[in-house]
């Protein structure tokens, strides 16, 4: 391998030879040659003092050698005074195999974070856009109109944009057939349930009924695993009543939908678990459906079984996620 392909890999993985760190970790393996051994602070300062005409500061190179540690290019031993460093090919193998790790989930995230673009550049709706372009031009507020949605991407993408994005605290999301939703575990939360997550905390309320089946047992030991598996940040929601979940006595056919305020719903067109048909209905171009499909959940809703007071009830007594029992 030549120097200049061995810069372009270390870059690969975030580390570079110019870098300070890196400067003070070829002192320290100069001084740790005279030594035979480890080295101590004051031996690397005056390896670095006598190759410079003008030597950094103790404070810079102390710095430097916190982030070599942190890092795990170097190890410290704490035992007595003064400290002693080391600074080997092991250790040195350690640091790159951890900058290597951490750059390779830097890059997981901004490849998950193109895709989502690639996803939301593909479900653009070219009507919706001609319209709004045309109100601009025009001088009008544009009116985007309801229509057919195909493709399991595109109804996700569909949520995210009509029913997540752009919430106020205040707003109030409706949702029936919500089995899904008691799977926002960290594991398998996608782009929707993110949306949601985040629109929660930014004050929206969902009202999540559910219309098929109870969780099996319907005490407190039966939603274990689903405290278990949340995140706080939906234990927080249902603490401050933000994420409202309830569920009908008894298997009950409905809207299946999603529905912001009484200004715009989703409807799925199949039973599947992640549909890939919906309708999406605005209030101008349907309102007697919007208001049959909000009377219709607020009716189911009022004689639901309440499923946030079971967790609010085992958050109290001692849960957090992560348990793996409520008993």
């Amino acid at each position: 391998m030549t120097v200049k392909n061995l810069g372009r890999d270390l870059e690969r993985i975030g580390v570079h030879l110019s870098a300070p760190e890196i400067q003070v970790l070829g002192a320290m393996l100069r001084a740790g040659n005279e030594t035979q051994g480890e080295i101590t602070f004051q031996q690397i300062y005056a390896n670095i003092k006598s190759e410079r005409s003008k030597a950094p500061s103790k404070a810079w190179i102390y710095k430097c050698i916190s982030n070599l540690e942190s890092n795990q290019f170097i190890t410290v031993n704490r035992l007595g005074r003064p400290w002693h460093f080391t600074a080997t090919i092991e250790t040195i193998m350690a640091g790159l195999a951890n900058s290597q790790s951490r750059q390779r989930s830097i890059l997981e995230d901004e490849r998950k974070e193109l895709s989502e673009d690639v996803e939301s550049l593909e479900g653009a709706d070219m009507q919706d856009m001609a319209n709004i372009i045309i109100g601009i031009m025009i001088g009008r507020k544009p009116k985007l109109t309801s229509g057919h949605i195909e493709g399991k991407d595109n109804v996700r993408i569909a949520m995210i944009r009509e029913l997540c994005g752009n919430t106020s605290p205040g707003d109030v999301l409706r949702l029936t057939e919500g089995a899904n939703l008691l799977d926002l575990t960290p594991a398998n939360s996608g782009p929707v349930e993110k949306a949601l997550l985040e629109a929660v905390q930014n004050g929206l309320t969902i009202k999540a009924l559910l219309t098929s089946q109870m969780p099996q047992g319907q005490g407190l030991a039966s939603l274990a695993s689903f405290l278990s598996k949340t995140s706080s940040l939906v234990v927080q929601g249902i603490l401050d009543g933000r994420l409202q979940l309830r569920a009908t006595p008894q298997p009950t056919s409905t809207y299946r939908m999603l529905c912001l305020n009484e200004e715009k719903m989703i409807l799925f067109m199949s039973k599947a678990p992640y549909p890939d048909s919906a309708a999406l209905i605005y209030r101008d171009d349907n309102p007697t459906m919007v208001d049959d499909a909000v009377a219709t959940f607020e009716r189911l809703w009022e004689s639901a079984i309440d499923i946030s007071a079971i967790l609010k009830q085992a958050i109290a007594s001692g849960v957090k996620p992560g348990t793996e029992s409520l008993e």
